[in-house]
């Protein structure tokens, strides 16, 4: 369908509310938009004229489209959020993501614990704290909660004649084996609650006089417990400084532009802490009185939470206007949004991880190296590109890298790292071949966004196995490789092109697969780490997967248990014979 069929067929569509969806010369859907209008959408569309627009690019690569009226701009929002997940268009950036992130719950049982849990999940029973991001921050803070108050750890509670592991490395207080009373315990629990809502200042308080009352009835070994309590979690409130008293429930945004990339940072406060933070692209595209902002913002606050949204923002073109803020409210929820500004604090530490997240982007200008691609490759430039290396050493631990570049950054949530597990001995070609067949199989399967080019490490020869493959499985993206030392890069179309004659290309491919080197290798090194230090503790007697899973989380360089005594390694919960045969071991090891 050219431009004048494209511009007949929209102006039969209604003017009413509704979804529509672009497609591409495959039949697959490139673009997925809601409109209070579809008409005026739709002709907004077509009335682009700049090759830097997206939707001039949208309109030059379909070659159809349909609609799907709906009654309200909230049907539209949600149907839209639904085909977007479904279909995974590559001109969309906003709500590709349907993961759910975890929370911690903290259980109504006889004798609480904390669990990782997300909300999909049914009859959750407790209090929920989170979500937390990225989803390790759920599983370090539940680490710190049996650290620091001693709950219990095991999913179910059964009594024990001998309490487990748990309890000698000082995780748990083991109720299980009454080693702890029933209002003992729950003063640990009262006191998790209360650091998870943030009330940190009133529980130490609390703890403080509970202390010196345990030191005037004598009762040393309780004081003592919770001494060492008081101290860690004064040590944690000043180290880290994240809780915020004044603002229990609110979200933070930071949205910017530079240099022509549009992203932002989301840190979402609960009870007083920062459970986490995201870092994600947006679409500038469209404008924002049309309800992108509003859009985005409800792709990413929790309904249930009732808070305040704080927004910053910084863009190079001029200032977004007050009433797209101040007029705000988010579908199904108690959030509302400030019109203030970010308080002081809070926004220190915004921009301190801004600093960070930005320091991720490779220095090039978009706008300059889309025109220099599009000159030598006679193709639009990729907004999302894979990029693949094979890392080994003599043929052990052969692993491979998947880094993702996404319109000026690096995606670094979205690397991945793959084992090689079909291919022994050295034989780039067969690695090449399983990795990309398990990557290019996700896609196929809907699990993951289809890029827009792949780029491989390698020659020739690497880049035909990739061809094969992407073939094999009906994929249409781009594949191109780049060779180490000449720095000449091979197209699937049969071109080579030396990059050293232009230099933002050169700058450009080489920083994408020194990264995606960087990423392999850094693999392959804990990977060999790993198997050395599973090899060292073979055929010790006593020396199960719980002892070993103890020595890697006090001494996760085996180095260090060279300097180990073995008081120390009982200490942690290994017997004396076997702290004294790893002992041995390690030092006949490493001939010391």
């Amino acid at each position: 369908m050219g431009f004048k069929e494209l511009e007949e067929k929209i102006k039969t569509v209604p003017d009413a509310p509704g979804v529509y969806l672009f497609y591409g010369s495959t039949g697959d859907v490139i673009y997925v938009g809601k409109a209070k209008s579809l008409r005026k959408r739709l002709t907004s569309h077509l009335r682009a004229t700049d090759p830097s627009d997206k939707s001039y690019r949208i309109v030059q690569a379909a070659v159809g489209f349909d609609f799907i009226l709906v009654r309200n701009e909230r049907e539209a929002l949600a149907l839209e959020a639904e085909l977007i997940k479904k279909h995974f268009p590559k001109f969309n950036v906003l709500m590709k993501d349907d993961k759910t992130y975890p929370y911690l719950l903290l259980t109504e049982e006889d004798y609480p614990t904390v669990r990782i849990v997300r909300k999909t999940e049914g009859n959750l029973k407790g209090k929920l704290f989170g979500p937390f991001i990225p989803p390790k921050n759920a599983r370090l803070m539940a680490e710190l909660i049996h650290k620091i108050f001693r709950i219990r750890k095991c999913k179910e509670l059964k009594e024990r004649n001998k309490p487990c592991i748990q309890y000698h490395i000082e995780r748990c207080s083991a109720p299980c084996s009454k080693f702890v009373s029933k209002s003992d315990y729950m003063e640990q629990v009262k006191g998790a609650l209360s650091f998870l809502e943030g009330n940190v200042k009133q529980y130490l308080n609390t703890l403080y006089e509970q202390i010196e009352e345990l030191a005037l009835r004598q009762e040393f070994e309780r004081a003592a417990f919770l001494r060492d309590q008081f101290i860690a979690i004064k040590n944690l409130y000043e180290k880290y400084a994240v809780f915020m008293d004044e603002y229990k429930d609110c979200d933070i945004f930071y949205l910017e532009e530079r240099g022509g990339v549009f992203d932002g940072i989301h840190f979402i406060v609960r009870h007083g802490v920062i459970t986490g933070k995201e870092e994600f692209l947006f679409d500038p595209f469209e404008p924002w009185e049309t309800g992108v902002l509003k859009e985005l913002l409800n792709s990413k606050v929790d309904k249930d939470v009732i808070g305040t949204i704080w927004i910053k923002h910084y863009f190079e073109k001029g200032a977004l206007s007050d009433t797209v803020f101040t007029n705000f409210s988010i579908v199904d929820s108690s959030l509302t949004v400030s019109p203030l500004e970010i308080p002081e604090r809070m926004l220190s530490i915004v921009l301190s991880n801004r600093k960070k997240y930005r320091s991720r982007a490779i220095s090039v200008d978009i706008s300059s190296l889309s025109k220099d691609y599009e000159a030598v490759f006679l193709d639009s430039f990729p907004d999302r590109i894979e990029v693949f290396d094979i890392s080994t050493l003599q043929g052990e631990a052969t692993v491979a890298s998947c880094i993702v570049w996404e319109r000026g950054l690096f995606r670094k949530d979205e690397y991945r790292r793959y084992k090689i597990k079909r291919v022994e001995g050295v034989n780039d070609y067969a690695s090449m071949e399983e990795v990309l067949s398990r990557r290019f199989k996700s896609i196929v399967d809907g699990k993951i966004k289809v890029p827009s080019l792949v780029l491989i490490d390698g020659g020739v020869g690497q880049l035909n196995v990739a061809i094969k493959i992407r073939d094999a499985y009906g994929l249409k993206f781009r594949i191109f490789s780049i060779a180490k030392r000449e720095e000449i890069v091979y197209t699937d179309d049969g071109e080579v092109v030396e990059t050293k004659k232009f230099p933002s290309l050169y700058r450009f491919f080489t920083s994408l697969r020194d990264e995606a080197h960087r990423f392999a290798i850094t693999y392959n090194r804990n990977l060999r780490t790993k198997i050395l230090k599973k090899s060292i503790f073979d055929g010790i007697k006593g020396l199960g997967i719980k002892r070993r899973r103890i020595l890697e989380k006090f001494y996760p360089d085996v180095k260090e248990l060279l300097h180990v005594t073995i008081d120390e390694l009982k200490n942690i919960g290994i017997p004396e014979k076997v702290a004294v045969k790893v002992i041995e071991r390690v030092r006949e090891v490493y001939r010391e």
